[in-house]
């Protein structure tokens, strides 16, 4: 290899895009990991306590032991929901994959009784 060419490869190029074209890209990418992450606390939280509130009241004949498995399955659903709100591609399957079972699981309560 010859000393220009290595010269060429060494110098940096001037950036052509300007950075008021690349900041309009990086605010929406943050608002939407901002979304992604409220989806999860909140949609995870909801779709477990309304799946642990159907599992007590579905298996109410053994009540503490009902209470200890809904509790467990309820932490499991948050964990595994908040994985995989990030894991999805697109965000509105993200969104309709936690308000479709969240939405189910409390007309399936509500059918239940209180």
């Amino acid at each position: 290899m010859n000393a220009a060419a290595a010269e060429e490869i060494v110098e940096a190029k001037p950036s052509t895009r300007s950075k008021k074209k690349a900041q309009p890209k990086l605010t929406a990418y943050r608002f939407m990991i901002f979304y992604r992450f409220i989806l999860a606390a909140f949609g995870g939280y909801a779709l477990a306590s309304f799946a642990a509130m159907l599992i007590a009241q579905y298996f109410s004949e053994e009540q503490s032991s009902a209470a200890m498995s809904a509790t467990m399955i309820g932490f499991l659903l948050q964990a595994g929901v908040f994985i995989w709100v990030f894991m999805v591609n697109k965000t509105l399957k993200a969104t309709l994959g936690i308000l479709i079972p969240v939405m189910s699981f409390y007309i399936a309560y509500q059918f239940l009784g209180k």
